[in-house]
């Protein structure tokens, strides 16, 4: 049969072979903030574990049955990350078409059919990502029966910080936004972090930053620099933050940053991203960031490629502090 054949193109060593030839998929919040990846050995991950990393026992609000795993006390010692599951279906002339290619049009076609799914895990993957800065991660979990349930694991509040004067007021000064910036490092800092830190800001503040930083004269003390990489105040380079994420259940875009907020965060925390052992026999039960099986189906005929990854991001709340900058929005 020919599901036989294409197994051999998905083995997990075939799998990470591709991956690896694949052209990387940039991601933000991935790249610069969980740049520490953990491939855990175990289907769920234990309260303990992740309390290393966020300093705080995470909270999960049980809107999937499956999501945490309790004790006999119905204390949560266990946390099963939520697992993500994209297919697609490969009909019946997707693989006559297959059977025409020679070996080299066929490693083409599967590479191209799994770029398609690591695109989708990836996305989701940074979504939750992006959640977790804010200290909660709030996601749909897709029902069989149809409809859509919840999954929240809440590690604890990230800091804030309230500016004495909006970055979008009329009396607004370079200085006022250099203050923000070191005050909220000293938040970091008096939490044990901060000696590296990340800043992102949303359109409308990183706009009234432009218009503030074109005003400054070349005589300024604090050094102020508008580059393709942001916005140089003094030793802090602000950088525009305009991604989204979408929202799976409503179909809306979200923000990662709001368009009137900015974010410190500290890159020297150990904010890790966390890969489960996905449930499947044919990866072995093991971790991996990215797993991909054919799945033979009778109505329709034809085959279902479904992807699976287990990923959950380990924010450590105190080492992200948030501030809102302008009055408005964009």
């Amino acid at each position: 049969m020919l599901i036989v054949n294409l197994r051999t193109f998905f083995t997990p060593q075939a799998i990470a072979q591709r991956l690896q030839a694949l052209p990387p998929i940039k991601s933000p919040t991935m790249d610069l903030i969980y740049p520490g990846r953990s491939q855990h050995p175990l289907a769920v991950l234990g309260v303990d574990e992740i309390s290393e990393v966020a300093l705080t026992v995470p909270v999960v609000r049980r809107g999937s049955p499956s999501t945490p795993v309790v004790t006999d006390a119905r204390e949560i010692s266990y946390i099963e990350p939520l697992p993500l599951r994209p297919s697609t279906t490969l009909t019946a002339v997707d693989l006559n078409n297959f059977k025409l290619l020679d070996n080299s049009g066929r490693d083409v076609w599967v590479s191209a059919k799994m770029d398609i799914l690591r695109r989708i895990v990836h996305r989701s993957t940074e979504a939750l990502c992006a959640q977790s800065l804010t200290g909660t991660i709030t996601y749909p979990v897709k029902l069989q029966g149809g409809g859509y349930d919840s999954y929240q694991v809440v590690f604890g509040t990230p800091q804030s910080y309230v500016p004495a004067t909006a970055w979008d007021n009329a009396q607004a000064k370079i200085t006022d936004i250099f203050k923000t910036f070191t005050e909220m490092q000293v938040l970091l800092q008096e939490a044990g972090y901060g000696g590296q830190v990340e800043i992102w800001a949303g359109k409308t503040a990183f706009y009234g930053l432009m218009a503030l930083a074109e005003k400054v004269t070349s005589t300024a003390r604090i050094r102020v620099e508008i580059s393709a990489e942001g916005v140089f105040v003094g030793n802090y380079l602000v950088k525009l933050r305009a991604e989204t994420y979408k929202n799976p259940e409503t179909g809306l875009f979200v923000q990662i940053v709001p368009d009137d907020k900015i974010v410190m965060v500290a890159q020297d925390a150990n904010h890790r991203l966390f890969y489960c052992a996905v449930d499947d026999l044919d990866a072995n039960l093991v971790p991996m960031p990215f797993f991909v099986k054919p799945i033979e189906q009778k109505d329709p005929s034809g085959i279902k490629l479904v992807a699976e990854s287990k990923p959950l991001p380990v924010p450590v709340p105190k080492a992200i502090c948030w501030a809102q900058v302008t009055n408005v929005q964009a």
